[in-house]
This record gives C-alpha cells, structure tokens and sequence, in this order.
C-alpha cells in the first residue's frame, strides 16, 4: 500500500511532464504562422497553436491549426494554418479574438 502512494506523485509529474509540449506539426504551424506576421504589429513570440485532437486520449494528427498572436496594441488575433501540398496555407481566421483557444 505505502508504494502505492509513492507511485501516485511519479505519474502524476510524469503526465504533466508531457502536457506542456509541442507536437512537431504544431510546431511547424506555429513557425508559419509568425513567419506571415507583421513584427511591427504582433509579439511574434507571444504566438501559440491548438494541438491535435485528442478524442479518449488517443492524439490524431491534423492538418489544420488555430493560432491566437498577440498584438502589441492588446489582445490577439486569430489564424488558421492549413497544411497542404505546397507547405502552410496562413489566413486570418478572426480579428480580435480573444487570446484564450477555443480548444
């Protein structure tokens, strides 16, 4: 039983350990996006992605991704980064969105 309860903290570190991190293709979205960005208006760096669909915990990969950059005036924008044959399609999704990703 006392090992148990020493296990519960490990797992609990080891799945926040894998929270946090960014999937390659996500990556590469997030990277596309600031790309098309204006440095003058945007925090390019402040930039984040949706990640990929996780139904029952069990991670697909996409090909679309929502990201939310911060402009330097408050707030952010919204853009959808779609993969497709010739590399990343970036357009502006909606304007001042909000800076919190609907998923």
């Amino acid at each position: 039983m006392r090992r148990a309860w020493l296990a519960f903290p490990v797992v609990g570190v080891l799945l926040l350990a894998g929270c946090g991190s960014e999937a390659p293709r996500q990556a590469d979205a997030r990277r596309a996006v600031q790309d098309a960005l204006p440095a003058a208006e945007y925090d390019v760096a402040r930039t984040r992605c949706t990640g990929n669909p996780a139904p029952w915990f069990v991670e697909r990969e996409t090909d679309v991704f929502v990201c939310a950059a911060k402009r330097r005036d408050g707030g952010c924008d919204w853009y959808s980064a779609t993969l497709a044959n010739a590399g990343w399609e970036v357009k502006v999704d909606r304007r001042h969105a909000g800076c919190i990703l609907p998923f």
